[in-house]
């Protein structure tokens, strides 16, 4: 099985409530619902947060909210959010491939499912995304359960997706930009 989680915390430092910024008149994190509904390959959309508004926004769409605690805010590593969820997903050792997909990237380049052929493809343990020059971006974020229980990766695998990482208000600008052409 293949899951996919959406990591929406409620604070910002650079940008309040960030996950929920308007952007062509809608959330920012629906982005990321709508761009993990399109693909064929991802069994089960998950979203983890510590925030009432994005958890109640969520499960409007029909999402399913996995409480984060807030013990994994702030500068916590991406992959203590991942293993957190793993966690609390009933079946979860069914699950053979998680799937990161942060809500900050409304403006991806790359479907998720030529991504997730990529990462099997190339028999990766951990794909990740950069920026053309190379700067991590995290706009996917693709998990072997090896790799999630373990924390060894025999292989890494990286692809380039030049979308924008929404960090400032200069950025819902730009990607607004981006996803109206």
């Amino acid at each position: 099985m293949i899951v996919a989680i959406i990591p929406a915390k409620g604070g910002s430092k650079r940008l309040p409530n960030k996950n929920m910024s308007m952007i062509n008149g809608q959330p920012m994190i629906n982005f990321a619902i709508e761009y993990v509904r399109k693909s064929k390959l991802v069994d089960k959309i998950y979203i983890s947060t510590d925030s009432d508004d994005i958890s109640n926004h969520c499960k409007n769409l029909g999402c399913e909210v996995i409480r984060r605690p807030t013990s994994l805010g702030g500068e916590t590593p991406i992959i203590e959010v991942y293993r957190d969820a793993l966690n609390k997903i009933k079946d979860n050792e069914l699950v053979e491939i998680l799937v990161g997909v942060q809500p900050d990237h409304p403006d991806r380049d790359i479907k998720l499912d030529d991504a997730i052929d990529i990462f099997r493809k190339n028999k990766a343990d951990r794909l990740l995304s950069t920026e053309a020059d190379g700067t991590k971006n995290g706009a996917h974020y693709i998990l072997s359960k090896s790799y999630l229980t373990k924390g060894v990766s025999a292989n890494d695998h990286i692809i380039i997706d030049d979308c924008t990482n929404v960090h400032y208000e200069s950025d819902l600008v730009k990607a607004s930009l981006r996803l109206k052409k």
